[in-house]
């Protein structure tokens, strides 16, 4: 039986059970029977502005895609087949300049929106990425930006306001105007656990999947911010983190070195899974990538590494499969068509593979 058709068979056998029954029974099938490898491609580089690192990722209607720079205030655009299209930003507090680039998305009229201002502001680059405008959203600094038919939902906190005080932590933003704040999540409220995770956000159709990376399942809110049901549970043998006491990993001189508070720490990172991303791909399946903080860098920022990939039916909450291990120093990159996994994740050049799931 070709690998096709046995995917494809493996994938129809799955049963339709309670989420209880189907948590025991969800398969975790080796990556190249569920993910078929479509191509390879190389990013194109400028030699005199050279990637630093690959950072924020998002697939472009067109088939290419932009790509903010991890570790430079950068905004790159690429075509399909991993050819240099432009390059834009510099570092800075003006206008039109970063501190890093935090999100960016292409919005359904074509321009480019991208996060990082030290003001907050959105900045709006054309197709082209010469400069269109920037708009300061009233009260919210924008972090992640989703793209929601014409407008757009972010993530992000008030100006003078932490984020338990807050009606929700992604907006969605008509005409320049927050007409609804929604969702908040128990991760902003706990011990250190804003520092070892992240929230995500993906749109899918005419809903937003909001999920706390420490935490399950992802919130499912409608074009009216309703929470509308929720989808995902844990992989089996996700390890849970801690909840810490305040000053749980505070360091005193009574205590000893450095080096003592620094184990401590590490200790604590080798001890949890999160998810580090999530992604819809091929519009139907909701992909979490499951992960680990780098026990090597126990210090902030600390460094996410990515490792397995559960998927799930978007529609219908059903889970499709969970702990695929990826490829060795891999990392996902984004959805779309396509799962985007960026190979040697830490060594150019920068090869991106395109990957599709196995039909039903």
């Amino acid at each position: 039986m070709s690998r096709r058709l046995a995917a494809a068979a493996f994938l129809l056998s799955l049963p339709a059970v309670s989420c209880e029954r189907q948590q025991a029974e969800v398969p975790s099938p080796a990556f190249e029977d569920v993910f078929e490898l479509v191509e390879v491609i190389e990013l194109g580089e400028d030699p005199s502005d050279s990637i630093a690192d690959l950072g924020e990722f998002f697939e472009r209607r067109d088939g290419g895609f932009v790509i903010g720079d991890r570790l430079l205030p950068r905004v790159r655009t690429y075509r399909e087949d991993g050819s240099l299209e432009a390059a834009f930003g510099r570092f800075g507090d003006g206008p039109w300049e970063f501190r890093r680039i935090r999100s960016v998305a292409e919005l359904a009229d074509g321009r480019i929106v991208v996060t990082g201002a030290q003001s907050g502001a959105l900045t709006f680059l054309a197709p082209d990425l010469t400069p269109h405008s920037m708009l300061l959203v009233e009260n919210y600094v924008p972090g992640t930006v989703l793209p929601f038919g014409p407008d757009i939902v972010f993530g992000g906190i008030g100006r003078d306001m932490y984020a338990a005080d807050m009606d929700g932590l992604y907006h969605r933003l008509v005409d320049g105007t927050v007409t609804w704040s929604s969702w908040n999540t128990l991760a902003a409220t706990m011990p250190y656990w804003n520092a070892l995770g992240r929230a995500h956000a993906t749109v899918g159709g005419d809903s937003v999947f909001a999920l706390a990376g420490l935490l399950y399942p992802a919130t499912i809110l409608n074009g009216a911010g309703d929470s509308v049901g929720t989808i995902g549970t844990p992989p089996a043998g996700f390890r849970r983190v801690p909840e810490l006491e305040p000053g749980a990993l505070a360091f005193t001189a009574a205590q000893g070195p450095g080096a003592q508070a620094g184990d401590r720490i590490k200790r604590l990172i080798e001890s949890f899974d999160l998810v580090t991303s999530m992604d819809i791909v091929d519009g139907n399946r909701l992909v979490f990538t499951v992960g680990k903080l780098d026990p090597a860098k126990p210090w902030f920022p600390f460094e996410q590494l990515d490792v397995s990939l559960e998927a799930y039916d978007r529609h219908t909450g059903h889970k499709l499969f969970e702990n695929v291990r990826l490829p060795e120093d891999s990392k996902v990159l984004g959805g779309g068509r396509y799962l985007y996994v960026l190979l040697s994740s830490r060594i150019p050049p920068w090869r991106i593979a395109k990957y599709k799931l196995y039909p039903l």
